[in-house]
């Protein structure tokens, strides 16, 4: 590792082009295209994000409507004249000083939220982003990893899909919502050959949100305010993901499966999960805690140790509780850019490397160790 500043960015994004669809769908899928328009532009200067799907454009509650922000331009408009090619995300590594850059989807968070799509139709819209991705990933000179996006209608044809992509492409993680379309949780057996897959290509399951999709956790019940939605989807989304694979059974059937959940800060993570271990026990604390949970063999926050991974932000405050309460070894940081938030983290590394109350090996161990570690990287 670089001693000065070895830094994996553990969830940055893509800006998909607009011609991704007509370029890499399958032909027999064309009629039921999807499109999308992203990216900054407009005075006042503005972020863009429409996706479309069956009639529906999402996210639901911006689509089509400019979202100004200050420090839009100053942090995005450079990159986005040079169309968010690869070449941007070479340039934005070198003058951020970040090593690796671990990408998701824009776009690509929204095309298989519409409940309408069949399984056939949705594999293939996530067969073609990854196959953009792929060709994307490799003019990058190997510092941008790809991840398989994969949608749960279909986990057998979604796990040979992640194959396909580590095979194909170096992938080195799969991502999907923690809001599955279908009405199987994510600790349904059903999903089980997905996670069995994963387990074995030794590659982890990332969930992240993106809010303004139709099924979003939590939002009916918030009124049309976007920050509410989205604090509403990325957090309970996590949360609730989080306690079907501990809870569910899924780490105690799968305990190698390694676990990711991003863009979601890291605070509620010694609350969450000292409440699996009590409040899902009953109500009477002194008799429950730290009793076994049914058919598992572990406490919740034991699995977590073994197996996942939250990010948090470069200047996230409860870091330091969070490393002392559940360990130092679960935490990464990711600079989320491409997207609004990402403008105030250009400089990740040296706000990581700034932080006070956080030794340097801790630092270390976020910026380096641990995604390292969670995305299987030597």
């Amino acid at each position: 590792m670089p001693e000065e500043h070895g830094y994996i960015d553990s969830d940055g994004h893509v800006i998909e082009p607009a011609d991704l669809w007509e370029r890499y769908l399958d032909p027999e899928f064309r009629e039921e295209m999807p499109s999308h328009d992203l990216g900054y532009r407009g005075d006042p200067y503005a972020y863009i994000n429409e996706c479309r799907v069956k009639g529906t454009s999402m996210p639901t509650f911006l689509a089509g409507k400019p979202a100004p922000m200050p420090g839009l331009r100053e942090a995005y408009e450079e990159y986005q004249e040079m169309g968010f090619s690869p070449a941007a995300y070479s340039l934005v590594l070198d003058r951020s000083k970040i090593d690796y850059m671990v990408v998701y989807p824009t776009a690509g968070l929204f095309m298989t939220a519409v409940p309408e799509l069949s399984a056939e139709t949705a594999a293939a819209y996530r067969r073609a982003y990854n196959r953009w991705l792929g060709d994307f990933c490799g003019e990058c000179d190997g510092r941008v990893i790809g991840v398989a996006s994969l949608d749960l209608r279909d986990p057998v044809e979604a796990a040979r899909e992640a194959r396909r992509c580590v095979e194909t492409y170096g992938f080195k993680a799969a991502t999907v919502a923690p809001d599955p379309v279908t009405h199987y949780p994510l600790f349904h057996p059903f999903h089980d050959p997905l996670w069995s897959a994963l387990q074995e290509l030794d590659i982890p399951i990332a969930f992240h949100a993106g809010a303004g999709t139709p099924q979003n956790v939590g939002v009916e019940h918030f009124f049309d305010w976007g920050a509410g939605r989205g604090a509403a989807a990325f957090c309970m989304g996590n949360m609730l993901a989080c306690m079907a694979m501990i809870g569910g059974g899924v780490l105690e059937r799968f305990p190698h499966l390694r676990v990711a959940h991003l863009e979601v800060g890291c605070g509620w993570l010694p609350y969450w999960l000292d409440r699996m271990q009590s409040g899902i026990q009953g109500s009477n604390r002194a008799a429950s805690r730290f009793l076994p949970m049914e058919g598992l063999s572990l406490h919740p926050v034991e699995y977590f140790r073994r197996q996942c991974f939250v990010a948090c932000d470069p200047d996230d405050p409860h870091l330091a509780w969070v490393a002392s309460e559940v360990g130092e070894e679960c935490l990464v940081t990711a600079s989320d850019f491409g997207h609004p938030e990402g403008r105030g983290y250009l400089d990740a590394v040296r706000e990581t490397l700034e932080l006070e109350g956080i030794s340097m090996e801790l630092k270390r161990k976020i910026m380096w160790d641990n995604p390292a570690r969670l995305y299987g990287l030597s």
